[in-house]
């Protein structure tokens, strides 16, 4: 196992990994921050991905954040800091980093949206193939209230929605509650709010439980039927690389509030 990145005032991991019965469980760990994004945290997001797409046991993930919540965005304190921090460089670059790890992911990605997913944190949770979301939970794309660019938020609603869904998630900076998100497509299920994780888990351990790896290959199958072949296809991971460029062209990703 690589060594894990940790936070440098509390020294707990910035993303913890672990593998039990087929399925990798992948936690976003800054709850005091209410697991908002920086660079080391990206940096590790990949990592994990990276290191769960390359074991033979394991035949789901399941993604979640610590302490109850999903994922509140870019750490706006942080991204802000005077002096800025000194991974500030290469945030965007590590940000598309650790979405391109998740589009390379072999095997199928739960999601479990608790309470939040924002910004940042809103393209991680519609990275996940199968997403499970709580009744009051949401999911909000406000870079348009902050005049940044939604590249990832775009780069996944691209590749799985029609154009409809995109404009009312990007163009409004709404927040979307589980009932939204199951009516538009986005969440699979939607559950109690504090039955959340357990639902998510018991969907990636089911789909860790077919045999012969078949999460595994009809997620291999489906990409290749979604993307088509030869110079004209286009895959997630493509869409991620497009995202990556979108941030380059908009300058340091150093965002403002709304």
């Amino acid at each position: 196992m690589t060594q894990p990145e940790v936070d440098g005032q509390t020294g707990a991991p910035l993303v913890i990994l672990e593998v039990e019965d087929g399925v990798a469980t992948i936690v976003l760990n800054r709850p005091e921050r209410k697991n908002a994004i920086v660079g080391p945290l990206s940096d590790a997001l990949a990592a994990a991905f990276n290191e769960a797409s390359g074991r033979d046991d394991v035949g789901a993930v399941l993604f979640h954040g610590a302490g109850g919540g999903f994922c509140s965005g870019l750490d706006l304190k942080e991204y802000n800091a005077d002096p800025p921090p000194d991974w500030i460089t290469t945030a965007s670059s590590s940000f598309a980093a650790a979405h391109r790890a998740i589009a390379e992911c072999p095997v199928p990605v739960v999601g479990a949206l608790e309470r939040f997913a924002i910004n940042g944190g809103a393209g991680l949770a519609l990275a996940c193939d199968l997403l499970v979301a709580g009744e009051g939970a949401f999911l909000q794309v406000g870079e348009v209230r902050q005049g940044m660019p939604a590249a990832m938020n775009l780069a996944w609603l691209s590749g799985r929605h029609p154009l409809s869904v995109i404009h009312q998630i990007t163009l409004t900076g709404r927040r979307f509650h589980g009932p939204d998100l199951h009516r538009l497509g986005i969440a699979l299920d939607v559950v109690p709010d504090d039955e959340v994780l357990e639902a998510a888990r018991s969907l990636a351990l089911e789909i860790a439980g077919f045999p012969s790896a078949a999460g595994r290959t009809m997620k291999a199958h489906a990409a290749g039927m979604t993307t088509g072949s030869g110079a004209g296809a286009v895959t997630s991971a493509d869409r991620i690389d497009r995202g990556a460029a979108l941030l380059a062209e908009a300058g340091r990703l150093r965002p403002g509030r709304a």
